[in-house]
């Protein structure tokens, strides 16, 4: 008697948007879906979603984001991080303290070493364009991605320079969807739905103060990045929007509201997410897991 094939599950997709601290929801998407066992076949993300992206593909657990997370937990934390540039010529700073920090993670990891495919979107200030990072050294390409234009100085790269890639694709669906050779995507979203307060940042930082000229450009991208990220959420399988109250980009203190937004959108979404993995002949062991992943949440 013949035994009847069994349809692999689909490869599940991950896209994680830019979104400054925002972004740190993403840590509670992903502890969700680490507890379903929801296995992620690839990744792209912009900013700070490249970031969070990026650790994630390396192989660190929920656990682990969320534990570098709260290194961040106060302004003063924050503060140590920044290089002011005098005169502030091509930014406010520097950013190599950035990049020494995401290399304290990543070190000198290469897109081809990832366990997990890996796609950093960063805006090309010479092509005008979108820049996908798939090869060479990720903690670069990172630092490229998350150089939030007018605050940070773009990133020299291979005779090129690049600034945040939530200016070009805040949302990178389509790049996932047509080039990493995933079946769904989900996406997440902390860029829609944003509201953001304005005040004098960091002490010193005041031209982003309401109404200065870095608030105002800074909200100006934000339209434009709105508009982008909800025609890119056309095309994912399931888009998850947590709810987060005012915010600034660089509110990393307040890291728990954020993740904790994050896991509340994603447990909403994960009866959507698990009939992702379900097949028309699904192999029995895997609907268990499923069933079971179910009542879980439900009880919790």
């Amino acid at each position: 008697m013949k035994t009847p094939a069994v349809t692999p599950s689909p490869k599940i997709g991950l896209c994680l948007s830019s979104g400054g601290a925002r972004g740190l929801a993403h840590v509670g998407v992903i502890e969700v879906l680490e507890h379903a066992g929801v296995p992620i076949s690839a990744i792209s993300g912009s900013s700070m979603g490249a970031y969070v992206g990026s650790l994630l593909a390396l192989g660190l657990k929920a656990a682990d984001l969320r534990q570098l997370a709260a290194e961040i937990r106060d302004r003063k934390t924050l503060l140590r991080l920044l290089d002011p540039i005098f005169p502030p010529s091509k930014g406010l700073i520097k950013g190599q303290k950035m990049r020494h920090h995401l290399e304290r993670t990543l070190g000198t990891a290469t897109f081809e070493e990832l366990p997990i495919p890996l796609a950093v979107v960063a805006a090309d200030l010479d092509t005008l364009r979108a820049h996908v990072f798939r090869k060479g050294n990720v903690a670069a390409a990172v630092h490229a991605s998350a150089a939030i234009p007018g605050v940070f100085a773009p990133v020299a790269l291979n005779g090129r320079m690049f600034t945040d890639g939530g200016a070009a694709d805040p949302m990178p669906v389509s790049l996932l969807k047509e080039t990493m050779g995933v079946d769904k995507v989900i996406a997440v979203d902390v860029v829609t739905d944003a509201t953001y307060t304005s005040s004098s940042c960091l002490g010193w930082l005041n031209l982003l103060g309401a109404g200065n000229v870095l608030d105002t450009f800074h909200r100006s991208l934000i339209t434009a990045q709105r508009q982008l990220v909800i025609k890119e959420a056309e095309l994912a399988d399931i888009v998850i929007r947590p709810a987060m109250t005012k915010s600034r980009w660089y509110d990393f203190e307040n890291f728990n509201h954020y993740i904790e937004a994050g896991r509340a959108a994603a447990k909403a979404a994960l009866p959507s997410i698990l009939e992702l993995l379900e097949t028309e002949n699904p192999d029995h062991r895997h609907e268990t897991v499923i069933q079971q992943t179910r009542m879980g949440f439900l009880a919790a």
